[in-house]
């Protein structure tokens, strides 16, 4: 190849690996949120989606409509928590994905014929 097909492609396994820790990050991202003292606890993953509920002797005190509360506001603290990690690793990759695009100082190069 020629140098700037090297470097090409270099950048492109460049981003390709940032994308791939990036997804990694995302995919491996949990939260978990307590309700009524602790006896409520859910697990959401990085999308938010409850994985886990745990629900100690006493939660909601017996009545349902109270322990639907507790689960419902330990799940949005959960995600809350998850959605907050979720923007900062996002914030960081797109910092360091804009640095691996950055071509800034090169000439632009027409690596493509026209066709005649």
């Amino acid at each position: 190849m020629n140098p700037q097909m090297d470097a090409v492609q270099e950048r492109a396994q460049r981003q390709l690996g940032a994308l791939e820790d990036v997804h990694g990050q995302l995919a491996r991202l949990r939260a978990t949120g307590l309700g009524d003292g602790g006896r409520v606890r859910v697990e959401v993953d990085g999308n938010g989606t409850l994985l886990e509920l745990e629900l100690l002797p006493g939660a909601g005190g017996g009545k349902g409509p109270r322990l639907a509360e507790e689960i419902v506001g330990a799940a949005v603290r959960a995600a809350t928590d998850v959605f907050a990690r979720r923007a900062q690793i996002m914030q960081e990759f797109c910092g360091e994905f804009e640095a691996l695009t950055d071509v800034a100082g090169t000439e632009p190069v027409d690596l493509v014929r026209p066709v005649p």
